[in-house]
């Protein structure tokens, strides 16, 4: 418990709010575990009423007084939510492509239906990024646009090159391939295992060719293995064996790893975090400056037109109608 006569206990709330600004500016660190961290877990309409309230000789109490000192150190509102209040969602992609009979075509989107997926985010205003700008603005370096997205596409398909790639580069989306580095300009085994027909994978020439374009890889492990039922050696040569796997590929360490099949325990998130500065997972939800950087969040998007599913989930990193459909469908008993 903190000493109610210690010199921080003893300052007023818009002094803390504004020394809480310039800490964070000296050292990253402290942004995620700063109150101010928790302007982004708000609704957009809960922070325009606080924005209010700060703005306006109304607002009163020691929550506005913090921000008001916190905003006259970040220069505006504007500028404290640029700085410490971004959202991002996170959607999942595995591959797009043409049909291809006998494969899971539950994790395919079709290239028109992609297009016009990439379309509708354009013209919404969400601006596509990179993971490497997530983490500059995580470690408060650079500035993000008002409404990212980061598009992530799992396992390295040769047609996320062929047909998801060049949309992206056509309407100036950054992205994001993991790729299992163990298997580049092979095919999908780990599913071949399940039944599944042969789906060829991104060669090393087609990855440092769009790694020079502007697409950012990351690691999936080597030979996308279920991180939760391996050795301690194992483990190690699927984490770091595939950071060093892409490093000696790219000529420098990739920044992000993706859990395969989202399935994780604490050994591997320490290994990721040896390797990498962030790692994703499959739960679902938006990512804000106080989510673990090893445990970030994506929600994968079915095939299909950009309809209400899709743009509830690149809102909100998850559709909340799913599960309310599930539930009366269960009460219904049908």
């Amino acid at each position: 418990m903190k000493d109610s006569n210690s010199p921080s206990a003893r300052r007023d709330p818009r002094t803390r709010g504004r020394e809480d600004v310039l800490s964070g500016r000296k050292d990253p660190a402290l942004r995620a575990r700063g109150a101010l961290a928790e302007l982004g877990a708000l609704s957009a309409w809960r922070r325009s009423l606080l924005g209010w309230a700060v703005e306006s000789p109304l607002g009163f109490g020691s929550r506005v007084e913090y921000l008001r000192g916190a905003r006259d150190a970040a220069g505006s509102w504007q500028k404290l939510e640029e700085e410490f209040a971004r959202r991002l969602p996170v959607l999942l992609y595995h591959r797009v492509g043409p049909p291809r009979p006998g494969t899971f075509e539950s994790l395919a989107v079709s290239p028109r239906d992609f297009e016009r997926q990439i379309e509708y985010l354009a013209r919404a205003g969400y601006v596509g990024i990179r993971p490497a700008q997530w983490l500059a603005w995580l470690r408060g370096a650079t500035p993000l646009p008002r409404n990212p997205i980061l598009l992530t596409f799992d396992d390295g398909y040769a047609d996320t090159a062929d047909f998801a790639l060049p949309v992206l580069e056509r309407h100036g989306f950054g992205a994001c391939v993991f790729v299992v580095t163990g298997e580049l300009g092979g095919t999908n085994s780990w599913d071949e295992a399940k039944g599944s027909q042969s789906l060829r994978l991104m060669s090393a020439d087609q990855i440092r060719s769009w790694e020079k374009r502007g697409v950012e890889f990351g690691a999936h492990t080597r030979t996308h293995r279920d991180l939760t039922a391996l050795s301690a050696e194992e483990l190690r040569a699927e984490v770091a064996g595939s950071a060093e796997d892409l490093a000696a590929l790219l000529g420098s360490r990739p920044a992000c790893f993706a859990y395969s099949y989202g399935r994780l325990d604490e050994n591997a998130r320490r290994l990721a975090q040896e390797s990498f500065a962030l790692a994703f997972t499959i739960e679902t939800g938006l990512n804000t400056l106080a989510t673990d950087p090893l445990m970030l969040k994506r929600v994968g998007v079915k095939p299909g037109p950009p309809g209400l599913d899709f743009r509830l989930r690149a809102r909100l990193g998850r559709n909340p109608l799913s599960g309310l459909r599930a539930r009366l469908k269960a009460f219904g008993g049908g």
